[in-house]
């Protein structure tokens, strides 16, 4: 009887560390993630200040024909134990009325165009694993104030209807290993 009392508090101690182990928390959450959707990589920093910086390497696959630049912004932990972050950029768009091949006395240019606000809330997996639950862009003119009222974009998701990607945001760790590779 002793035994199995014991046993079941220690599984219940231990089901209940992984579960506050998994819930948002501000100390735990700050720091470098990266997310691989193949090619590309995107990076998310979480600083222990609230800010917050998100970037995708795809954007340079898309400068001929406009692209974006890194977003700053903020992050917050919700009382349901997800992750709140939303970060702020811009977005470039082609100037060129023939696409991106150069033709002769015509520039090939990109021009701002409008600002973006992502909008991301995440589930914490586990202290190192972050998952997109809800994802929405709102794209904002570049008149008007980037915290305001704008056109919502595509690619918004959320767990019903359109799910987000669920390819995680994975710590970035130092590698030792790296180091001692060097001949």
């Amino acid at each position: 009887m002793f035994k199995s009392t014991l046993a079941a508090l220690v599984a219940s101690l231990i089901l209940s560390s992984v579960a506050l182990a998994a819930r948002c928390n501000p100390v735990t959450v700050t720091g470098s993630y990266i997310r691989q959707t193949s090619p590309y990589i995107e990076q998310l920093t979480l600083s222990i200040d609230g800010t917050a910086y998100w970037f995708s390497s795809s954007a340079f696959d898309l400068i001929l024909l406009g692209t974006f630049n890194p977003e700053t912004g903020s992050w917050t932990c919700l009382a349901d134990g997800s992750v709140l972050v939303t970060t702020i950029g811009s977005e470039y768009l082609q100037f060129s009325p023939t696409g991106d091949v150069p033709q002769p006395g015509q520039s090939l240019d990109i021009n701002i165009s409008t600002n973006i606000r992502i909008t991301q809330k995440l589930s914490v997996l586990d202290l190192d694993t972050l998952r997109t639950t809800h994802r929405i862009t709102t794209r904002v003119a570049l008149s008007d104030d980037p915290m305001g009222p704008g056109a919502i974009g595509g690619r918004a998701c959320k767990p019903s209807g359109n799910p987000c990607d669920p390819v995680p945001y994975k710590r970035i760790k130092p590698q030792i290993a790296d180091i001692n590779a060097i001949p």
